[in-house]
């Protein structure tokens, strides 16, 4: 079970630096992950820094024709009221409160931000991996109800909408890759793990 978190956690942290756009960062743990599990992140066999770095501007930072919202708001139901989208915001920021997450703060970010969120599963994951360690049970079993809303309820319910967006927009194969693999670790594969 530690194994898989620190996988997990290895997992979580190259997704939120590519979410984030922080290529010194993403490719230091990318030079951590042994050579047979990088084959299994097919978004690397496409990077090439200065092509990944000009799209994501034009991909998740820029808005303009080729923008694919970042964010967890922008894929809420369109019926929905300011004040519901509110009320979700400030529920994810009381989330974040519950294990003293402030990174989005710390990094001028907004809270819904994918980076932010998959940045909170990575010091979710951190936290469970003490908890274990130190033999807290209570704390351990805590940590993965606050994983396991934030994945529910923030994170795949809008893959499906973020994909459909993404689709007609991102041509760079590396982003087609990572989109889809973000959507299956998270959707799948992370709630078979927990």
């Amino acid at each position: 079970m530690m194994e898989e978190r620190y996988g997990k956690l290895a997992i979580a942290n190259i997704m939120t630096s590519i979410w984030l756009g922080e290529w010194d960062t993403y490719e230091a743990f990318m030079n951590d992950v042994p050579e047979g599990m990088r084959e299994e992140l097919t978004f690397h066999s496409f990077y090439n820094r200065d092509e990944v770095q000009l799209w994501y501007d034009n991909h998740f930072f820029i808005p303009g024709d080729h923008f694919v919202s970042p964010y967890f708001s922008s894929y809420t139901k369109n019926n929905e009221d300011e004040e519901t989208r509110r009320h979700e915001l400030l529920c994810l920021i009381g989330l974040y409160e519950k294990t003293a997450f402030y990174f989005p703060l710390e990094q001028d970010r907004l809270p819904d931000h994918f980076g932010s969120m998959t940045a909170f599963i990575s010091s979710i994951l951190q936290g469970e991996i003490k908890a274990e360690q130190e033999g807290n049970g209570e704390h351990l079993q805590q940590l993965g109800e606050i994983e396991a809303e934030m994945l529910t309820r923030f994170i795949t319910p809008v893959l499906k909408p973020l994909l459909e967006n993404a689709e007609a927009k991102i041509n760079h194969p590396f982003f087609k890759e990572f989109l889809s693999f973000y959507a299956e670790m998270m959707s799948e594969n992370w709630a078979e793990a927990a």
